[in-house]
């Protein structure tokens, strides 16, 4: 190693659940000091050859004390429980609040903490441990004194990870908590049955959360209504919240169940061809139609009620749930430019085919 090389000590604290994640951690210190001009040192319990004293936690805090960098991975675990720590509830809390007491007395480390993605059941019935792991994930959102972020593969977490790291490393300040995110979702505005009334009040609460800034409470509320709710509005708006909020996989859990709800082949038509003409295909398959009222005249028809309705009933009388929903997803994402050119194509088509009859007709 280079001795003039710039060493920066980074400690990883984590419950047992992220095992592939630290693997990833020490494959990707590695990777950048070879590519950098920074050492990047692991830091953490995997260092010591054996405990000494009768608390091993002590060891471990040792090493936290001379690091540069702290940081916290955790999924569904909060950790160990510290039988010999007063006042916490798992070694890594105390790993954490060890790290930023430091950081408010000298100004390191500096402190990340990443959380894997969570699925919507687990939002909704978290258990002891993940209870705690989301706790302490609001926490830090109402705090806003340490920077978090989620993620959903060790690829993405990696790419965090990296970007983070060498913001450190080159002496730049890194990446602030992102500030509250205001995220406005329709809540069904009709009078409520009885049955009804408790459900839409806690949608209310959830749809307040979101506006005001507080993800992490809405996003509790909202998976715990997406358990019980028959309410096809409610589903909606928490799934339009989840999709703000970056939980893809909380939101297509949303729409599978609202489709499996209501056992509808005409509702799954519906998001697909909602999908599709917000495209905008007809207006590019008017644009290429020279004779300007028959341009009209096909855009008023095509982008009518009549059409729609026509379509989604054709649609659900041939085509099963599942493919529907495989068509929404395609012209929500990368279809939506495909259907763009389909509309320019079609209008060219007659174009083309009366060049073709013409050279054919030439040919005779």
């Amino acid at each position: 190693m280079n001795a003039d090389r710039h060493r920066i000590g980074v400690f990883l604290a984590s419950p047992g659940d992220v095992e592939e994640e630290r693997h990833a951690f020490r494959d990707l210190l590695h990777e950048l000091s070879g590519r950098t001009d920074y050492e990047f040192t692991p830091v953490g319990f995997e260092d010591l050859l054996a405990s000494t004293g009768p608390r091993p936690q002590d060891s471990i805090n040792a090493l936290l004390d001379q690091c540069d960098v702290f940081l916290c991975v955790f999924h569904r675990r909060w950790g160990q429980t510290c039988a010999d720590s007063v006042g916490y509830t798992a070694y890594t809390e105390e790993e954490f609040q060890r790290a930023l007491r430091r950081f408010k007395q000298t100004g390191a480390p500096r402190i990340m903490c990443f959380f894997k993605q969570v699925g919507l059941s687990g939002l909704a019935d978290p258990g002891e441990q993940l209870a705690k792991v989301l706790a302490f994930r609001r926490s830090l959102e109402e705090s806003r004194q340490v920077t978090y972020r989620v993620f959903s593969s060790v690829r993405e977490f990696q790419s965090q990870l990296e970007a983070h790291l060498l913001a450190i490393a080159r002496g730049e300040e890194p990446a602030l908590p992102e500030a509250a995110r205001n995220i406005h979702v329709p809540i069904p505005d009709q009078e409520p049955e009885r049955e009804m009334s408790g459900e839409l009040a806690l949608a209310d609460q959830a749809a307040s959360a979101a506006r005001n800034g507080h993800g992490e409470e809405a996003a509790a509320l909202f998976a715990r209504l997406s358990q019980t709710s028959r309410n096809i509005q409610v589903l909606d708006a928490a799934r339009a919240f989840f999709v703000a909020f970056g939980n893809a996989d909380a939101a297509q859990s949303l729409l599978e169940r609202k489709l499996t709800l209501i056992h509808d082949r005409r509702l799954a038509a519906r998001e697909y061809v909602s999908a599709f003409m917000s495209t905008r295909w007809v207006d590019d398959l008017a644009a290429g139609i020279q004779d300007e009222a028959m341009a009209e005249s096909l855009r008023r028809q095509l982008s009518g009620e009549r059409f729609q309705e026509a379509l989604i009933q054709y649609l659900a009388e041939y085509f099963t749930v599942g493919e529907l929903v495989t068509l929404g997803r395609f012209y929500s994402g990368e279809g939506a430019s495909i259907s763009a050119k389909f509309g320019r194509y079609m209008a060219a088509l007659p174009e083309f085919l009366a060049e073709m009859e013409g050279d054919g007709e030439r040919g005779k």
